[in-house]
């Protein structure tokens, strides 16, 4: 098993990672008898005798951790058995075999926060059949795992077509070429650095100030609580500033899609030197496209967000893509984040 999937001839196995289950387990086991530790003394009884309280304390952890592991290991222990007539989903002693001819599967994936910040996602797999629309939550799945389950089940592959001529004739209806324009990314990446750059010199002509003789009992002397808050504003600032320029480094100018590859700008991709392109869906706030490559690192590019703009759209590119590489079939999935 690699990554949480299992290859066995005419089908494949999803899912999640037995190590990652373990790591779960033993982490969240580990936290609820800390707690029963501390927090379960304060409503025992002040006179019961210190081994009793232990005794107790031992019985609760190890309910509580045989509990965790039982849900990690059996409730949310759900698999995925993709063969290619049939689709069984569930866990031990609940599953449910689905005809892949009569039964749709969509993917939704739902970005937890806690106080602004991502604290988690939640994959889930839509099932659609006899009417029913079904939601099977598939916990610790990997991003990876996930992704390779929906290539499966939903093949973004283009097809095979009989007839080359009219295969032909397809794709030359679709654009090849496309240009990206990243003008609103570089506007906010000056921007960063000129606020960058307005607060470090406004701390540092402050804090000159500052140092000079009696500046300290003039009636300016608050002035000198700008230098931490306008040092800090600029650090954060600049990294911004930054972090906006390498994504402005990873979008192309030009796109150019072909039978052999894609050329981004001056740099060729034949296919046959690729083993995976990953696309994101075109509803995602941010498009990208990633190159994985049999040999080097592989590559992301940003080719389209609310400060980026590819002509023509995004769609057109992906189908573009999804035509040109129907001859490998293997070669494109969508990333689902």
């Amino acid at each position: 098993m690699v990554g949480g999937v299992s290859v066995v001839p005419d089908e494949r196995v999803f899912r999640r990672h037995p190590a990652r289950a373990v790591v779960s387990a033993v982490v969240v086991s580990a936290a609820l008898s800390a707690a029963a530790l501390f927090i379960l003394p304060q409503f025992l009884p002040r006179r019961m005798d210190i081994s009793t309280r232990g005794t107790i304390v031992l019985v609760v952890a190890i309910a509580l951790t045989l509990v965790v592991f039982a849900s990690i290991f059996w409730l949310r222990n759900t698999r995925v058995v993709v063969r290619s007539d049939s689709v069984e989903v569930g866990r031990a002693g609940n599953r449910e075999v689905y005809d892949r001819a009569t039964t749709g599967f969509r993917s939704k994936i739902t970005e937890h926060r806690t106080n602004g910040l991502r604290s988690g996602i939640t994959r889930a797999l839509i099932i659609y059949t006899s009417g029913r629309e079904i939601t099977v939550e598939l916990a610790g799945f990997t991003r990876s795992t996930f992704n390779d389950l929906m290539a499966m089940l939903n093949p973004i592959a283009h097809p095979p077509v009989a007839d080359p001529v009219e295969a032909a004739r397809a794709r030359a209806q679709l654009p090849s070429s496309f240009t990206v324009d990243s003008s609103g990314e570089r506007r906010l990446a000056s921007g960063l650095a000129i606020g960058a750059a307005v607060s470090l010199v406004a701390a540092v002509a402050v804090a000159i100030v500052a140092a000079s003789p009696g500046f300290l009992d003039s009636e300016l002397s608050a002035l000198v609580l700008m230098v931490p808050f306008a040092g800090l504003a600029g650090i954060g600032l600049a990294i911004g500033a930054v972090l906006r320029r390498r994504v402005l480094k990873a979008i192309p100018a030009r796109i150019e899609v072909s039978h052999h590859g894609i050329r981004l700008d001056d740099v060729d991709l034949p296919f046959a030197q690729l083993t995976r392109i990953w696309l994101t869906p075109t509803g995602y706030p941010v498009r990208r496209v990633k190159f994985e490559r049999a040999a080097g690192r592989p590559s992301t590019h940003v080719l389209g967000s609310g400060r980026v703009q590819m002509t023509p759209d995004y769609s057109d590119f992906l189908l573009a893509v999804r035509a040109e590489t129907a001859h490998l079939p293997e070669l494109l999935r969508l990333d689902l984040e």
